[in-house]
């Protein structure tokens, strides 16, 4: 020790009970004994008390410091290092260390996206797993209702089918569905709607609904192509595609949220509300699955399985500029051809 006088920390006092603010500092006691608080204009001591009986509240931030003292009164100084001198640390910047700004930090959030980076590429997968296997049939069928709802606010319109059209469309379904897979959250359900937007059309909800549009009933009279098409919607429900990729995004909002923090109203935002489902792709890997699972499915119903190639040869010049909605998520058309097409040789060969 240098023997010399800690420094004294200017900054303001207040009175027990007070907001009134009084310029002060504290000093050291004449004595040494005490620590007075000290009026900077007049000189007069406003209090005094022992270093250890004065309590240092914890530093925060860019807050000032902090010292009560016994008979009430409240001293805010941002001479920081001063009141250390004068008062002692006694652990109360403890947290205020680990706020302040250190190289390490840089580590430790590198460390904390390689790590939920991590948990999005390996790990979610067998989360999404374990939630598809334990998601009940309730929530499939709000989800189911949510979207719905949605489509028909922002896209459909009643459908202007005729009984005819829908009762053929109705037998090819009925069909698929005794030769289909088990439902894992009820019976598959066929709903109409008019997409004039949409387009030749037909997507799968998580619990079994199959909305297929008016325009495609229209361009398609044939049965073995209505067939391929909702065969593959009916492997995306078989698969539980749809809630894969449902619980994927949430997965993934809720890793970027656990790292910005603020999660919010989610579920009935994103999943429940609709519209999450509708502006989500299948995957690559998804789509052949529907296209392998969705031919077979039709062979065994006794249609044609190579009928769905009909369906992309239509399209096949849109497809060069996007094509129509039903295809712009999925593979090429020209690999989605050659696959049904070598599939059916093989079902054929097999004998189904």
């Amino acid at each position: 020790m240098s023997g010399r006088p800690p420094e004294a920390p200017a900054g303001e006092a207040y009175a027990a009970g007070s907001s009134r603010r009084i310029a002060s500092h504290l000093r050291a006691a004449a004595d040494g004994g005490a620590v007075e608080l000290v009026d900077r204009d007049g000189g007069t001591v406003l209090t005094s008390a022992p270093a250890a009986a004065i309590h240092r509240e914890r530093r925060l931030g860019s807050l000032p410091s902090t010292a009560l003292f016994p008979a009430g009164w409240r001293f805010h100084s941002h001479d920081h290092e001063a009141m250390d001198g004068l008062l002692g640390t006694g652990g109360s910047d403890r947290l205020h260390r680990w706020e302040a700004w250190r190289p390490r930090l840089v580590l430790v959030a590198a460390l904390a996206l390689v790590a939920g980076f991590a948990v999005w590429r390996w790990g979610l997968g067998a989360l999404v797993a374990v939630a598809v296997a334990f998601t009940p049939n309730a929530l499939t069928r709000a989800v189911d209702d949510g979207h719905l709802a949605f489509a028909d606010r922002m896209l459909a319109e009643p459908s202007g089918l005729d009984e005819e059209q829908r009762n053929r469309t109705r037998g090819v379904f009925a069909r698929l569905g005794a030769a289909a897979p088990a439902p894992r959250f009820g019976d598959y359900k066929l709903v109409f709607r008019s997409m004039p937007k949409v387009g030749p059309n037909a997507f799968a909800l998580p619990g079994g609904t199959i909305v297929v549009t008016d325009e495609l009933v229209r361009a398609f009279p044939e049965a073995d192509v209505i067939a391929g098409v909702l065969g593959h919607e009916i492997a995306h429900v078989a698969e539980a595609h749809g809630l894969r990729r449902v619980y994927r995004s949430l997965g993934t909002y809720l890793l970027v949220a656990a790292i910005v923090g603020d999660v919010g109203p989610v579920l009935d935002d994103m999943l429940l509300e609709g519209g999450l489902l509708l502006t989500l792709s299948h995957s690559r890997e998804h789509e052949r699955d529907a296209d392998r699972i969705g031919v077979g499915i039709a062979a065994r119903a006794g249609y044609d399985p190579a009928a769905l190639v009909r369906f992309f040869e239509r399209f096949a010049d849109d497809d060069a500029d996007g094509g129509p909605s039903w295809l712009s998520t999925h593979p090429s058309t020209g690999e989605r051809v050659l696959r049904i097409r070598r599939l059916a040789e093989e079902m054929e060969r097999s004998g189904g």
